[in-house]
């Protein structure tokens, strides 16, 4: 048997791969505000931090594509789990990777969709006439 105990602060620091634009990794031949050398190009494996933010993104993106549809199958039996997911895919929105916006988004729309079909709704019926105000208005001025 072996310890496998990793700390937090070694996870985190594991998947810090500029995740997102505010904190982007900068690769340079400079130096830092302090002096100290940049992080050098030879010193990062630039296509492992690639396929580490990739797997993870693509995991996102699926699971933001799956909300939707999850609840639009299973409809009244998902609704304690709604308002969680929802949340989540609203923090999705802002994401860099664009297929995770997307699939966020189109899950949010699937939600409104699946409760719109949920809620106890009239059938739509053509030719309705519409009363406003601004109508009945400009058919006072015009006599």
């Amino acid at each position: 048997m072996h310890d496998l105990s990793v700390s937090n602060t070694e996870v985190t620091a594991a998947f810090a791969s500029g995740s997102s634009p505010s904190n982007a990794i900068t690769i340079s031949d400079d130096t830092d505000v302090n002096g100290n050398p940049s992080i050098e190009i030879e010193d990062v494996d630039i296509d492992k931090m690639l396929d580490v933010n990739s797997a993870i993104a693509v995991e996102k993106e699926i699971a933001a594509d799956t909300i939707g549809t999850v609840f639009a199958a299973t409809r009244n039996h998902f609704l304690p789990f709604v308002e969680q997911c929802t949340l989540e895919l609203v923090q999705l929105l802002p994401h860099y990777y664009e297929g995770i916006r997307k699939s966020a988004t189109d899950s949010l729309l699937e939600i409104v969709r699946t409760f719109y079909e949920l809620s106890d709704h009239q059938e739509w019926l053509p030719g309705a006439k519409v009363v406003s105000d601004f109508v009945i208005y400009s058919e006072i001025c015009w006599y």
